[in-house]
């Protein structure tokens, strides 16, 4: 039987010489120090309980070989050490046992790499200001997702396999993630595992953006990266969307053209419609912008074409008349106003039409201001208000078109009507 310390050496030497940090099994150690499953076990508890190694079960995170999770309590560690398989057993070095491994410097410019190198948990998160996401939303060589609590970044296929695309930037992020600092300010979190994959220029651009102090991981990205649960929320961002589609197959049902001639499903969603990155107003004026462009502007006339008329004739005093074309904004209300009311006789196309409107006149002076920008915590707050109020529009007119008599049959899905939406 070898000495503890040979044991020791020789599990480290084998986590740092492995190809992905990976632990070394139990049952390879049993030949390689000539020894049976008790011994083996006396050894590895004496130097568990020196903190010079750790252990990793099968039935606690899975695959073993890889050191996804936070290890166990030490007391937890010596329990399962006689009862897992050993087939489910790995060991992995302690931080300070492979310190002193000269193939470490080599670390010292990714530093992401660097704390995988000793021995941290693969799934360990780093959290980071929402603005880092700018550097490649606005670079066209990458390929962004960002679905509100998740996301992902790649180098597009022409660019990664250009001679003028530096190496340092053919890189890809696989998932981040919502986050939420201790005052509830939205973060980015992006696991050591994911990290490490960057090259060490973009390493090092992300750590300058890394945020201090404790912050928590929002829930249902932990459940789908670290347990492979589905989510149990869905975001307002998401119902939006879902809501126009679902008022397109209204409007077809009751023999309408759609009333919105586009819609944004799954990945053809603008990477701009999602939660602001950096809180300045000219994000909250380019936000209110896209925003009208789904919402006023892709209202389809032909949807209205037969019900009301499209222009507004204007006599003037000297008898001659003006026509003026309606916006399409003034055209739902007009077609709304005849058709629906609620149980109390009350017009609801006010009350539809009003935040389509206040997105309209907010909309106004970005389009014409000049002046300088400004960054300010409350502007991420105002553009949810505004997109909540502007979400719940759109469900009451989704209620409204359901009412008709053609649209009997209709369901919408049950989460669109749940109280799961919310604002990651």
């Amino acid at each position: 039987m070898v000495a503890d310390t040979e044991a020791l050496r020789a599990i480290s030497d084998s986590f740092v010489r492995s190809h992905d940090f990976n632990g070394v099994p139990a049952r390879r150690l049993l030949a390689a120090f000539n020894v049976g499953r008790p011994e083996l076990e006396g050894q590895l508890s004496r130097l568990l309980i020196s903190g010079q190694i750790s252990l990793a079960f099968a039935s606690h995170s899975e695959n073993p070989h890889i050191k996804r999770l936070l290890d166990l309590p030490l007391d937890a560690q010596l329990a399962q050490l006689p009862k897992e398989d050993i087939n489910g057993i790995c060991v992995y070095p302690a931080a300070d046992t492979i310190r002193s491994h000269t193939e470490l410097p080599e670390y010292d410019d990714r530093p992401y790499t660097r704390r995988l190198a000793l021995a941290e948990p693969q799934l360990v998160p780093a959290f980071f200001e929402l603005n880092i996401l700018e550097k490649y939303f606005r670079d066209p060589r990458y390929l962004c997702w960002f679905g509100d609590s998740s996301g992902s970044i790649s180098i597009r296929d022409e660019y990664y396999l250009s001679d003028q695309t530096p190496e340092r930037d053919k890189v890809s992020l696989r998932t981040f993630g919502i986050g939420y600092s201790h005052d509830r300010i939205r973060v980015l979190v992006v696991f050591l595992r994911y990290l490490s994959d960057l090259s060490a220029d973009h390493q090092q651009a992300w750590k300058a953006h890394e945020v201090p102090g404790p912050c928590a991981i929002n829930s249902d990205y932990e459940r789908a990266v670290i347990w492979g649960a589905w989510p149990e929320f869905r975001s307002v961002y998401e119902a939006f969307i879902q809501e126009q589609i679902e008022i397109n197959k209204l409007a077809s049902l009751i023999g309408k053209p759609p009333l919105f001639r586009a819609t944004f499903e799954a990945y053809q969603r603008p990477i701009e419609f999602s939660p602001m990155l950096r809180p300045t107003r000219r994000n909250l004026q380019d936000f209110i912008h896209l925003l009208d462009k789904m919402l006023s502007e892709n209202l389809n006339k032909d949807f209205f074409k037969g019900d009301v008329p499209f222009e507004d004739r204007i006599e003037s005093s000297d008898g001659s008349v003006e026509k003026r074309s309606l916006n399409t904004i003034t055209l739902l209300e007009s077609w709304l106003t005849p058709r629906y009311r609620t149980r109390d006789g009350e017009d609801v196309a006010q009350e539809i039409s009003g935040p389509l409107r206040e997105v309209r006149k907010a909309r106004q002076p970005a389009a014409h201001a000049l002046g300088p920008d400004e960054y300010d915590q409350s502007f991420p707050k105002q553009q949810d208000d505004l997109l909540g109020r502007v979400k719940q529009t759109l469900t009451k007119l989704r209620l409204v078109l359901s009412s008709h008599p053609r649209a009997r049959g209709y369901a919408a899905p049950d989460w669109l009507d749940g109280d799961k939406i919310v604002f990651y």
